[in-house]
């Protein structure tokens, strides 16, 4: 069971749902097209009219009949219409597909928030902070860039060439096929190019989730790393980050070097052969002047659009990577099903013969049976690594066991609905965050409809009744910035209200009062108690107080429950809880 990053889209999945985004969009994008198609008419009819006056001078010149000059009073204004149009046109078609643009990246941005926030918890943290802190900001940024500006550009760059070439093929069709002559190499160096493109764009975005994730941990562990002297080790480590984004960087720019020249050198070979060739056969009567004028000054207008297209080429192929980065959560399995956990159910959580490990081949819980009821109040005690953070996450559901079962209410956790299992089930950690809100919209995360007085009724539980009113505006002050920021204490305080006002039918809770005073703890933990009575609560026991007050004591050695009883039990069985309670208070 591999839990590596997570998964990247194929390249025909990408293309399958960049059509799909079209579709949804259909009505727009066939106006796009109308409008860019009627642009390109317009800016081909000048060229005609231009071969046509090229035409008459020349009959006039030979000592034809006609005044060339007579024709000008129709054919000028004809061509400020024709390049009027032209940039109408071409506004509108712009204005449309920027329109388009920023309505797929709306719905990819949306999509993927929806489906982020919906991955099952343990996928999220091991994907790490800087696989997702990548996805959601440098991927999407890119995606942004490449369907507002390359995409349109590439867009409108093809339509045109289309356009400009069939137009070619309709005045002459022997001058037509000169641009026949730059298909070879495009299709040669383009078919080059793909091959290799999208695994070394990958490789740049990965390399620059790995830098991202390096500098991110660095900065959230500086503390950390300062007391432990690590800044070498921390350097080197963003300097081998650094080098791969490098090599990366290298390998793509060694593309851009091939591709670039050959398509640039091949967007003005056909305007050369057909100015050769219509010369040689003009000379020899086989075309009209005015033929070979307009067929070269068409060649001439798809040169501008061509090379549009070949330079916004890599930004497309950057997007369209980032893009199948972005809906490769469509590949994590949603997580739970339609079964539903029942409140009433004797044995509230329960672990048949469940095994867990972070890697493969190496379980860190063996074989755990264990069953908790209704309304018990269960303490987890033992050595540091031995797996008490992992069984919580078990029976919270974050994890799914690689054998064995976990049943939470009756139901197995893979096949209840996500959504479902954390309202039933909450795990708090010494891990939270607060959102750049008021202090109120962050304790209504746990219950939106909860009143003010709730609000401090649930502060006041976790021993921060007086938070509210030492702030300037009370609950309506703006916390988790600069300017009202918490001390961690209260921070972890606000997190524990939000347990309590969501009301859940199991809590969790794992070293969830770390950042407080071992007296202030303690007379949480009564309260907590108190507010909680007849709901069922699991508690990692760093400070074996905690363990004296539950219904029931675990004691969690190399990953297994060695013992199980209460305080008093598991005294007179004199084993390692006993062990425990003794070097406690010595």
């Amino acid at each position: 069971m591999s839990r590596a990053t997570l998964p990247i889209a194929t390249p025909a999945e990408t293309r399958r749902y960049l059509r799909e985004l079209i579709g949804r969009h259909r009505a727009r994008f066939g106006l796009i097209v109308a409008l860019t198609i009627g642009a390109a008419l317009a800016g081909m009819s000048t060229p005609y009219i231009v071969g046509l006056m090229t035409d008459a001078f020349a009959a006039w010149a030979r000592g034809g009949a006609g005044d060339p000059g007579s024709d000008l009073r129709w054919q000028l204004p004809l061509i400020l219409a024709a390049v009027l149009a032209q940039a109408g046109l071409t506004w509108a078609s712009y204005r449309n597909l920027a329109v388009l643009s920023e309505q797929i990246v709306a719905d990819v941005r949306e999509e993927f928030m929806e489906r982020t926030l919906a991955l099952p918890p343990g996928q999220v943290e091991a994907a790490g902070t800087g696989e997702l802190l990548s996805r959601t900001s440098l991927d999407v940024s890119q995606v942004q860039h490449s369907l507002v500006q390359a995409a349109p550009q590439f867009f409108t760059g093809m339509i045109t060439v289309l356009v400009y070439v069939a137009g070619a093929f309709w005045v002459s069709p022997v001058l037509g096929a000169a641009i026949l002559i730059a298909v070879p190499p495009m299709i040669l160096v383009l078919r080059w190019y793909f091959k290799r493109a999208f695994n070394v764009f990958h490789d740049v975005q990965a390399a620059k989730a790995e830098l991202t994730s390096a500098v991110a941990e660095t900065i959230d562990g500086v503390k950390t790393v300062e007391a432990l002297g690590w800044q070498s080790r921390r350097v080197a480590h963003t300097d081998r980050a650094i080098d791969r984004l490098f090599g990366a960087q290298v390998r793509s720019m060694r593309l851009r070097g091939t591709l670039f020249p050959v398509l640039d050198f091949s967007a003005f070979l056909p305007c050369f052969t057909a100015l050769l060739l219509g010369g040689v056969l003009t000379a020899n009567g086989y075309l009209t002047i005015a033929q070979t004028t307009t067929v070269v000054l068409i060649m001439q207008l798809a040169v501008a659009p061509a090379i549009e297209m070949i330079l916004s080429l890599e930004w497309v192929q950057s997007g369209m990577v980032s893009l199948s980065r972005l809906i490769g959560v469509r590949g994590v399995e949603s997580a739970g099903g339609d079964a539903r956990p029942r409140r009433e159910a004797d044995e509230i959580i329960e672990l048949k013969g469940a095994t867990f490990g972070y890697t493969p081949g190496k379980p860190v819980l063996k074989d755990v049976d264990f069953a908790l009821r209704r309304g018990e109040r269960l303490a987890l005690v033992g050595p540091t690594g031995a797996g008490k953070s992992t069984l919580a996450r078990l029976m919270a559901g974050v994890h799914q066991p690689d054998e064995g079962a976990v049943r939470v209410g009756g139901a197995e956790t893979r096949e209840i609905d996500e959504t479902l299992l954390r309202r039933f089930v909450i795990l708090a950690t010494q891990e939270y965050h607060l959102f750049n809100d008021t202090l109120g919209s962050n304790l209504r995360l746990g219950a939106p409809g909860a009143t003010d007085d709730q609000l401090r009724e649930a502060l006041s539980v976790v021993g921060a009744g007086d938070l509210a009113d030492r702030l300037d505006d009370g609950l309506d002050t703006v916390v988790g910035g600069r300017d009202h920021a918490l001390t961690p204490a209260e921070v972890q305080q606000v997190a524990l209200a939000r347990v309590i006002l969501a009301a859940p039918e199991v809590i969790v809770l794992d070293e969830a009062t770390s950042m407080l005073s071992p007296n202030a703890a303690s007379d949480i933990e009564q309260g907590l108690n108190r507010i909680l009575q007849g709901r069922t609560v699991v508690s990692i026991a760093h400070r074996l107080n905690t363990a004296h007050d539950a219904d029931r004591v675990a004691v969690v050695e190399q990953g297994r429950i060695t013992e199980l009883g209460s305080h008093d039990e598991l005294l007179e069985q004199g084993g390692a809880y006993a062990a425990l309670w003794r070097r406690w208070h010595g």
